[in-house]
């Protein structure tokens, strides 16, 4: 066992130090699925509109029921999209996190674009790596169970940015690993999922989740 751990450990050591063993990536459509962490942080006691909603309790229940830095855990995202002219690629994607418990989490659908800058460089099709820096924005909603009552939740948009190093392992598979950082800019808070009770934030709150993850990528 320990022999073979070893030898696969050394064959993958050798693909990536010889770059004539691995495929030059491919230009056209991708998929993309990968998992990893999510790190969240944000406020909390969250002020809310005036006489939109009486929280009893003091400034430590407000501190718990109204926040958004839940979520911290495990973490996936799935993509589909489309490099033109090696250089720019678009894709649409679904990015989540929360604890194993799925009591607190985030989802976020996203319409990203890519820069793949190394290719002023070196022509995609004459290496077996990429990495390119991103941006993006879109939709966001999560929810919790906090310590008091019953769950609650955020909905609104989120921006995001990020880097992606991508080598290919295969004709058409490639394995990346992505740094995003997540902006959500939540302007709900969802007081009662079973009776939609919703009230607007006296400000939009700050919040920002980092989700790093070992991406397969599929070439189509």
């Amino acid at each position: 066992m320990r022999t073979r751990l070893l030898l696969t450990l050394a064959l993958v050591t050798f693909g990536i130090a010889n770059p004539n063993a691995a495929h030059a990536l491919p230009d056209g459509g991708y998929i993309g699925l990968g998992f990893g962490a999510g790190l969240a942080s944000g406020d909390r006691g969250v002020p809310l509109e005036a006489g939109a909603v009486s929280i009893s309790g003091g400034s430590a229940v407000q501190d718990e029921v109204v926040r958004t830095d839940f979520g911290t855990g495990l973490a996936f995202e799935l993509r589909f999209g489309y490099l033109i002219q090696k250089l720019v690629g678009l894709d649409i994607g679904l990015t989540g996190h929360g604890t194993t418990s799925f009591d607190d989490g985030a989802g976020f659908v996203s319409l990203t674009a890519h820069y793949h800058f190394l290719q002023h460089a070196i022509d995609l099709s004459e290496r077996a790596f990429d990495v390119d820096v991103y941006f993006g924005g879109g939709y966001a909603i999560g929810g919790y169970h906090p310590d008091f009552g019953d769950a609650k939740g955020w909905e609104g948009s989120q921006v995001n940015f990020g880097v992606d190093f991508e080598y290919q392992v295969g004709e058409r598979v490639g394995l990346a690993i992505d740094c995003k950082f997540v902006l959500p800019q939540y302007t709900t808070f969802i007081v009662d999922y079973d009776d939609d009770i919703r009230v607007d934030p006296a400000e939009t709150p700050s919040s920002l989740v980092v989700v790093p993850t070992i991406q397969l990528i599929f070439h189509l």
